[in-house]
């Protein structure tokens, strides 16, 4: 049976950046990912990563993205 690992990447409003938000994955909230999107989403999708979801599961005014990869 597949095992999985899923992490939630979460926004996070910073005027000063292009788009205004920054992203985090939520089990480290203390290291930013940058601003660019997609090239966080290649990044992570290189380690393994695929977005598994959005919705907006913390309640806020963004949604988060859920992902998943395989476990080893």
């Amino acid at each position: 049976m597949a095992k999985f690992q899923y992490e939630i990447l979460t926004g996070r409003d910073q005027f000063d950046v292009p788009g205004g938000v920054v992203w985090f994955l939520t089990s480290n909230m203390q290291e930013s990912l940058g601003p660019q999107l997609p090239s966080i989403l290649n990044r992570l999708g290189s380690e393994g990563w695929e977005v598994a979801g959005i919705g907006d599961i913390a309640f806020s005014k963004r949604s988060e993205i859920i992902l998943k990869r395989q476990a080893e």
